[in-house]
């Protein structure tokens, strides 16, 4: 029976910790060792992982201070022993068959990676949760050339969240996929280099993993590198595309993903703790647009195919290099997100009965 490493990097989250480790150990797959990366918490984190280590001989604790979750997950690499690999995020929680049932198909078709479907739990303020299940359009066994050909159908549903995939030990050491020090994004930058050069991936139409996150609890602020983080996630997937060479069968796609950074760059400017100026912000957005990347795809996404009005009209407005209104219009709407949430919910719930 193969080895299964869990590996969950861990920072200050003690209220939610112990759901998380004991799913982990709740598993019905009983070869499984769980690498818990104590990054440099400030809480009783490290305590709570001390404790289970002394009670259950399969976890394996690391303390390091503080350097990220892609380097917590990359020494939890260093030391894992399992011929497969599985990420686990420290506030949620996934189902006690989720390592058996995935492993078991690993095995049999010889699979790169195991790709699955999850639930999006959001807790709301008074207690409700509202879940959304997610799952894979594809489903079945892909070799590499299909999961090129229809690569489409992946992108659509999480391709860069990393829990909703179970890797092959030996494929990620093979192809040296690790994580960069990246502060956001260092999930999609490995699974880019992950899915490069994938040889056989199998989509199963099952969740396991519940994905929670508290209404209003995301934290929203300016970060000076948020463009950069999110420029290397798009430039590599152009890149990714270039090696495969089907980078103009997917142009819509590089164009989304570049899109995708301005489009945060815009949202960034807004939050309140910016410091920048309104003409220091417009400034920015002007700067950016100067980017040849960046131009091309604000100009070449098709507007009559965009269903989003919203995006829609900034992307008019961007064109038109008008781009003080661009963000007095994505500040307002991320004014409006903040204070008007839950109404926006309870009007979509009464608009789809």
């Amino acid at each position: 029976m193969n080895k299964l490493s869990i590996i969950m990097p861990i920072y200050n989250v003690a209220a939610q910790l112990e759901r998380a480790i004991q799913s982990a150990l709740n598993q019905t797959y009983p070869n499984i060792e769980i690498i818990l990366v104590n990054d440099g918490s400030t809480d009783e984190s490290g305590s709570i992982c001390d404790a289970y280590q002394q009670q259950d001989t399969r976890i394996k604790v690391i303390h390091q201070p503080n350097a990220g979750s892609g380097y917590a997950r990359n020494a939890g690499l260093d030391v894992a022993t399992g011929e497969y690999i599985y990420f686990a995020d420290p506030d949620d929680y996934f189902d006690i068959n989720l390592i058996e049932e995935t492993v078991k198909i690993a095995e049999k078709v010889t699979a790169d990676m195991v790709v699955f479907g999850y639930f999006n739990e959001v807790i709301q303020k008074n207690g409700q949760v509202t879940t959304m299940e997610h799952l894979p359009q594809l489903e079945g066994t892909f070799i590499q050339k299909a999961f090129r050909d229809q690569f489409r159908n992946h992108y659509a549903v999480s391709p860069y969240a990393l829990w909703n995939k179970l890797y092959r030990h030996e494929f990620l050491v093979q192809h040296r996929c690790r994580f960069t020090n990246q502060k956001v994004g260092q999930d999609a930058l490995f699974n880019q280099l992950v899915q490069r050069d994938v040889k056989k991936v199998y989509f199963h139409q099952k969740s396991y993993y519940h994905y929670v996150s508290m209404e209003g609890s995301a934290v929203n602020r300016y970060r000076k590198e948020r463009f950069t983080y999110e420029y290397n996630i798009a430039n590599q997937f152009e890149q990714w595309m270039m090696y495969w060479n089907i980078e103009q069968e997917y142009k819509d796609l590089i164009y989304r993903e570049y899109w995708g950074a301005l489009y945060l760059e815009l949202s960034n400017l807004s939050w309140n703790d910016s410091p920048l100026t309104s003409r220091q912000k417009t400034a920015r957005i002007a700067e950016v647009m100067q980017n040849d990347n960046i131009h091309e795809a604000v100009n070449g996404i098709c507007l009559e195919e965009e269903p989003n009005a919203f995006v829609k009209r900034l992307l008019q407005l961007l064109r038109r290099k008008q781009y003080a209104r661009a963000l007095r219009l994505m500040h307002f709407r991320v004014l409006v997100g903040k204070n008007f949430q839950h109404c926006f919910r309870w009007l979509k719930k009464q608009f789809s009965q």
